[in-house]
């Protein structure tokens, strides 16, 4: 009777272990492949989205800027928006020792412009633009290369000196961006190799500022 007492006890024990071994095996495979593979993933998307939420952001607000400040219209590949603010200063020279610069005397408006790709909505770099300002009888007021900078998001832009507020008539002249293009040997990635010049009529400029 000892003998088999023991060898029920021995049984007994190993089941009670494999039960405890396979409801373990389960639960750890559950959170693994369930919880912890969806969770996991769940986590990985999320902080993707958060790591890039700065970018949505800034073209949302340039939208913003453009829609309130500004409009924009189709030419060719591109969709140009320009918004136009009070002059502004910026930080300027050598990146080591850059020094501030604010708004020399006579600059009245800042004005931005923003090449974005028509197809995919991003924000074209490398581009060399020059801005013309006309008056309403056609007459040029002024015009200047315009800087890429980096603010709220990132454009072209620079400072203008315009003699009274009223209605002008902004000229970007957009030149092909310098840099290299991925794609394939065929034309996919012939893209933005022509110059484009795009006008906006009839822009109301304060130059009181705001």
């Amino acid at each position: 009777m000892g003998v088999l007492a023991l060898l029920v006890v021995g049984m007994l024990a190993a089941l009670g272990y494999e039960q405890r071994a396979s409801g373990q095996e389960k639960t750890g495979g559950g959170s693994a492949s369930g919880g912890g593979s969806a969770s996991g993933g769940g986590q990985e998307k999320t902080g993707g989205d958060s790591d890039f939420q700065g970018v949505t952001d800034s073209y949302g607000i340039a939208q913003e800027e453009i829609e309130a400040e500004g409009g924009e219209q189709e030419a060719g590949e591109y969709r140009v928006g320009y918004i136009v603010e009070p002059a502004e200063g910026w930080w300027d020279g050598d990146p080591t020792v850059l020094q501030w610069r604010g708004p020399s005397g006579g600059e009245t408006n800042h004005i931005e412009i923003l090449p974005f790709e028509a197809e995919s909505g991003l924000l074209v770099p490398g581009m060399q633009i020059n801005l013309t300002i006309l008056d309403e009888s056609g007459e040029e007021i002024e015009s200047k290369p315009l800087e890429f900078y980096r603010g709220e998001f990132y454009h072209y832009a620079n400072n203008f000196s315009l003699p009274e507020s009223g209605a002008y008539t902004l000229k970007a002249e957009l030149n092909p961006p310098s840099f290299r293009r991925h794609e394939t040997e065929e034309n996919e990635g012939k893209v933005f190799t022509e110059a484009v010049t795009t006008e906006f009529d009839n822009v109301e400029i304060n130059i009181e500022g705001e």
